[in-house]
């Protein structure tokens, strides 16, 4: 375990941070908290926030957990509140994956650790290379529900 301690901008001021990087994440302490780094072969395979050993975001629109290709570009996102899979704001998913070279792959909608609808979007939504859906999942509270169009008048 590598450890360093960093001075970063916050708003106005300044607030240290502690990185420590790790082959894996079984090594992340128990009791830490602060921004993991997880390598491989000096290869950054994921970067994770945590406090007191729980995945949490750090700030309203930074994940938790974001995992790496290894050419760099980001492969998945997630954010969590309280140690729960949580959407970070309205309308916005708690786990969004990219195929390679940036485009969407799916995003699913998460209540405090469960799947759930934001409004009339699915909890889960999958797409195509192409940009096409390919499957939307609704959810209520973790439980897999069907949707009933209405019939038209």
């Amino acid at each position: 375990i590598t450890v360093v301690v960093e001075l970063l901008p916050n708003s106005m001021s300044f607030r240290f941070i502690t990185t420590i990087t790790v082959a894996s994440e079984a090594e992340i302490p128990d009791d830490f908290s602060g921004r993991v780094r997880v390598t491989r072969n000096d290869v950054l395979e994921s970067i994770i926030w945590v406090s007191r050993g729980e995945p949490e975001d750090p700030g309203p629109r930074i994940p938790a957990y974001t995992r790496y290709r290894p050419n760099g570009e980001v492969k998945q996102e997630r954010h969590y509140r309280i140690g729960r899979l949580h959407d970070p704001a309205r309308g916005q998913p708690a786990v969004r994956g990219f195929y390679e070279g940036g485009s969407r792959r799916y995003e699913e909608h998460f209540r405090y650790g469960r799947r759930h609808d934001y409004r009339s979007k699915p909890a889960i939504t999958k797409w195509r290379k192409d940009g096409t859906v390919r499957v939307e999942w609704h959810y209520y509270e973790g439980l897999r529900v069907e949707v009933i169009a209405p019939v038209p008048a």
